[in-house]
């Protein structure tokens, strides 16, 4: 339990809360009475996702995890406003960036958290008696090629090398070391999401986003047939994301600390099944055509979230044609 003595127990602090996923948690957090503090540098995230929310209280602060000027005024807000939750979301996502950008998404990905963290570490030596939660939303990719169907929380993790794509993977799982590592140096509580292809309003896109508005907006501009990496075949996991963030706050509150929990829908479909389905519902006659194959990219994805519901409860998930006429409705 939350020793809640010397601070805000109904407190939460949220890097990356103007972005996709990020900014619908906050809401959640905000609608249950939370005191909610918003951390984003605004590469990715938007004003306009939050900005009804600061006009009612919520904190936001325009700071950057990885730029060393901005560390001082980000341990000043730690220190300051001791939330009871830290939920770090912040990230470089988007798999084009994984190609393109392998770098800086691994050094942003891996250095930000590291800096966080730093800067909790140096407030607990000041103040030992302050505990947060610390909440990091890893991914779905560090089970690379995953060795199990559907893949656990004890599942093989990995990430290999000679892949630039798995730049994103290798700074999740560092930064799952570094959670796990500097909490327990701490003596502070801690939890992983390893999270599973979130999807609704606010995501970006463009082919730096995620497939189903990418494929939305390709489709909205007039590209017929509908280009596909690959065969098709690919599988992935698609949640939601008002689905994703009710499990997260509902695990952020309530379930057991110091865990790793797969966050997803454990509903599987290929990625030609998903175009066929989005361009259905647009009154569009399914016609594709294939492009060559990314590099590294995996064939299946499926979570396993029998450890999650075991701590939150039964849970009815929006299906894959709900959630797409949703999107198409607000994207």
């Amino acid at each position: 339990m939350l020793d809640t003595s010397t601070f805000n127990n109904k407190s939460i602090l949220i890097t990356g809360g103007a972005g996709f996923i990020g900014s619908h948690l906050s809401e959640r957090f905000f609608s249950a009475g939370y005191r909610v503090i918003i951390l984003d540098n605004l590469f990715r995230g938007r004003m306009e996702n939050i900005q009804h929310l600061v006009d009612q209280g919520a904190f936001f602060a325009k700071l950057d995890l990885v730029k060393p000027e901005d560390q001082p005024a980000i341990k000043a807000l730690l220190e300051k406003e001791k939330p009871a939750y830290i939920a770090h979301y912040a990230a470089i996502n988007g798999t084009q960036y994984f190609y393109d950008f392998p770098q800086l998404v691994a050094e942003t990905n891996s250095i930000g958290t590291y800096n966080l963290l730093l800067a909790l570490k140096e407030i607990n030596t000041v103040h030992p008696d302050y505990k947060p939660l610390t909440v990091f939303a890893s991914t779905s990719e560090t089970y690379g090629e995953p060795f199990d169907i559907p893949s656990r929380e004890t599942s093989v993790t990995y990430v290999r090398l000679e892949e630039n794509r798995d730049s994103y993977a290798a700074a999740k799982l560092m930064s799952e070391f570094y959670v796990k590592l500097f909490s327990e140096g701490m003596k502070t509580d801690w939890m992983i999401f390893r999270i599973f292809n979130v999807y609704g309003s606010r995501m970006v896109g463009t082919r730096y986003g995620q497939v189903i508005p990418e494929f939305i907006t390709r489709l909205r501009g007039g590209e017929y047939p509908l280009q596909i990496f690959g065969n098709g075949e690919h599988t992935r996991s698609f949640i939601y994301v008002e689905d994703h963030v009710e499990l997260a706050f509902r695990a952020i509150t309530g379930a057991k600390h110091n865990e790793v929990y797969n966050l997803g829908n454990p509903e599987e479909i290929s990625i030609r099944d998903l175009a066929g389905i989005i361009m259905a519902q647009m009154d569009l006659k399914p016609e594709f055509t294939f492009k060559e194959e990314r590099a590294g990219d995996h064939k299946r994805r499926q979570p396993a979230i029998e450890k999650l519901l075991s701590e939150v409860g039964p849970f009815e998930f929006k299906n894959i044609q709900a959630g797409v006429q949703l999107m198409l409705e607000k994207y």
